[in-house]
């Protein structure tokens, strides 16, 4: 039987539906490199404001007064003054003052987190705006490195779709697999696997010296317009790194999903391979799949098939065998 005349079934095309995900992910899209690009913008954007930070901050709190604390610290235990923080309120001191939310003025003044999972909007907060809210940068930061163990980097994206498909507020906070998903991406992040933990290695290399204890509002740093300008352009590059992997990865979706409904119409293997082959589609099918897919299917020959179960066990002997065994049993000579 010709192996391009294997019919497909349901764990076939779930196999090559996951196998057309691979493919897709592998193309050099115009959205691909938009989020590819975003990420090194994003690195160089991200050092050069926190160049700016180091400058407030040790601006604030000069390093000779860090150094004095901390000697005073090492001597009375009761002394608890200086820290190290990836976190900082600043406060322009040089320009107008802005409207709240209550159009009430106040001066202009904002949260940044250094953090791989700190706040994307400024709050206050590392979670501010939602408990995936910074979460969702650092999924796109490694998402290479948690795609080669197994792990969904692009959960949160597939789930907003998904809720959005289905029209349900509860989707995602009832999707037990979304929540597998995230708690195994935390363990990951966290160093888990054996590995780096991602998040303490981000903070220590964004951490500088404070004076003072309390919250990041008890502190506020001033800095120049100029300088805060800075520390919104270090938001906004995380903001682009998030926004450019969900679009990259809502047009991979909607693929997938299109070829899910074109492969509910194939019967064939052959009519996949010829799909794969076609000039606008490209696609390598895995090797493996095709081998754990035909195994099952081929057509052993009619002798193979009776040799193979004959083989089992022992056969009668002839009537010429038991003359034989007799002669012999009996010290007959064979000659006679």
């Amino acid at each position: 039987m010709d192996k391009k005349e294997v019919r497909l079934n349901a764990g076939k095309r779930k196999s090559l539906v996951i196998d057309f995900r691979k493919h897709c992910e592998s193309l050099d899209t115009h959205e691909k490199e938009a989020f590819l690009q975003s990420r090194d913008d994003a690195k160089s954007t991200i050092d050069s404001s926190f160049t700016t930070c180091k400058e407030v901050v040790e601006r604030r709190f000069p390093l000779e007064d860090v150094a004095t604390l901390q000697s005073l610290q090492r001597k009375h235990n009761t002394i608890n003054a200086v820290g190290v923080d990836s976190c900082f309120f600043f406060k322009v001191t040089d320009a107008p003052k802005v409207l709240d939310s209550y159009n009430d003025e106040v001066e202009k003044s904002k949260h940044f987190s250094y953090e791989l999972d700190g706040s994307m909007n400024g709050s206050y907060g590392r979670y501010s705006g939602g408990s995936n809210n910074g979460k969702n940068f650092a999924y796109a930061m490694y998402r290479e490195d948690m795609k080669a163990v197994g792990l969904n980097p692009d959960c949160n994206i597939e789930a907003d779709l998904n809720s959005e498909k289905s029209d349900s507020r509860y989707s995602r906070t009832t999707n037990p697999y979304l929540s597998q998903c995230r708690n195994d991406n935390q363990h990951w992040l966290q160093g888990g696997q054996g590995g780096t933990n991602q998040y303490q290695s981000w903070k220590d290399k964004y951490a500088l010296h404070i004076i003072g204890t309390g919250g990041c509002r008890s502190r506020a740093i001033p800095c120049s317009d100029l300088e805060f300008a800075k520390f919104e352009m270090m938001i906004s590059a995380k903001q682009e790194v998030v926004n450019t992997h969900t679009q990259w990865i809502q047009t991979v979706v909607a693929r997938v999903n299109r070829f899910k409904e074109v492969i509910k119409s194939m019967t064939k293997f052959s009519q996949v391979e010829n799909f794969a082959k076609h000039e606008q589609i490209q696609w390598t099918i895995d090797p493996e799949i095709l081998a754990d897919k035909f195994g099952m299917d081929l057509v052993i020959s009619i002798d193979d098939a009776a040799e193979s179960i004959m083989n089992i066990g022992k056969a009668k002997p002839t009537r010429a065998e038991k003359i034989l065994a007799w002669q012999k049993a009996n010290g007959v000579s064979l000659a006679s």
